[in-house]
């Protein structure tokens, strides 16, 4: 007689009764019954089983904090102008940075529609000739020139003759520096994009820097408006505002800037060319 068989028998069990293979399957299927569950349970958890699940293993009270969605998180704390959302947390609940960064953004919308008013009014009280534009989502007022009010073509030289209208842009900026209305004023020179190649200026990016660089040469030389909310920068022909090749769009990417913002400015983002 086998050792097997030896040891059935002495258990008191029977060859014809003794499926003992039977348990270990039925073991292995419910371990994977279990498993397969536990997936399903992962891929639509419930916060509130996951803690007691969690609990049942550590001994330690959980709390699960739900994701955000990305509506939420995409959705702006201040609409339009300082229009309050309605989805907006209560101040209560909020700790002292977020209270502060709402303040901010309230102080930079109300300074928004304020700046623009300012400037449009300034610009047609006085006669120049540029368009205002508002842009919301970046809390910016932008004033644009044809870049021939300020330069012969294909050079940086400021006009004599533009240095008055200067002047007037300068008096709008310092009126609206002292009500506290913007945080920076940013320069920003434009080309078309036809090539440009002179030993003075290789590409449209030098020519479009340069001009940028002298209107904020010729600011700060008249000592009016603080030089710490001062940028400037070339974009050369890669923002075009109509992208066309007519002469008529040619004309119009031909441009100078001012980019108003009224967001708080850190200290990395005050730069200057």
């Amino acid at each position: 007689m086998s050792s097997a068989a030896s040891r059935r028998k002495k258990s008191g069990g029977s060859d014809e009764g003794g499926a003992y293979w039977m348990d270990t399957y039925g073991d292995l299927v419910t371990l994977l019954l279990t498993f397969f569950v536990l997936l399903f349970a992962f891929s639509s958890i419930d916060a509130a089983k996951w803690d007691a699940l969690v609990g049942s293993f550590t001994g330690v009270s959980v709390m699960s904090v739900s994701p955000m969605s990305p509506d939420v998180a995409l959705k702006k704390p201040i609409d339009e102008f300082g229009m309050r959302s309605d989805t907006e947390e209560n101040p209560d609940d909020m700790d002292e940075q977020d209270a502060e960064a709402a303040a901010q953004l309230a102080i930079a919308a109300s300074n928004l529609q304020a700046l623009y008013e300012h400037m449009k009014g300034f610009a047609e009280a006085n006669d120049i000739n540029a368009d205002i534009v508002l842009i919301a989502d970046e809390y910016t007022v932008r004033m644009v020139f044809n870049d021939m009010v300020f330069f012969r073509t294909a050079d940086a030289t400021v006009l004599e003759e533009s240095k008055p209208v200067l002047d007037k842009v300068i008096e709008m900026f310092r009126i609206a520096e002292q009500e506290g209305l913007y945080t920076l004023l940013r320069i920003e020179g434009h080309t078309d994009k036809r090539p440009i190649a002179t030993l003075q200026y290789p590409s449209n990016w030098e020519l479009s820097a340069d001009r940028a660089l002298r209107v904020n040469s010729y600011i700060r030389s008249t000592e009016r408006l603080d030089k710490n909310k001062l940028a400037c920068v070339g974009y050369g022909e890669e923002r075009p505002l109509v992208d066309e090749d007519t002469d008529e769009a040619y004309a119009q990417n031909r441009r100078v800037e001012f980019a108003v913002e009224t967001l708080p400015q850190t200290r990395s983002s005050r730069s200057s060319y």
